[in-house]
């Protein structure tokens, strides 16, 4: 188990792109020989990229709730006026 989670942070450094260019180029000649492990690598970069776009789609969800309030809200008056002012709405 420990080699497993060795082997999970050798990853995320090089997805992340941290860490020393040797092992990132280590982690790309290993991806050539061991199949298995290329696939972990593309697991583990899909996963962050669907936690990446659940966060942004929670962080618009947030944005429009917050928009809603303001522009629906009378106690925003003095700021709702001063914004569309901005923009000539």
């Amino acid at each position: 188990m420990r080699t497993s989670l060795i082997e999970t942070e050798q990853i995320e450094k090089y997805i992340q792109q941290r860490g020393d260019l040797s092992n990132r180029l280590l982690i790309e000649a290993r991806m050539q020989v061991n199949h298995e492990l290329a696939e972990r690598v593309a697991f583990q970069k899909q996963t962050y990229r669907a936690i990446q776009e659940y966060g942004r789609q929670q962080l618009r969800a947030e944005i429009c709730r917050v928009q809603r309030k303001v522009f629906s809200d009378s106690a925003y008056k003095k700021f709702q006026t001063k914004i569309r002012s901005y923009f000539k709405i």
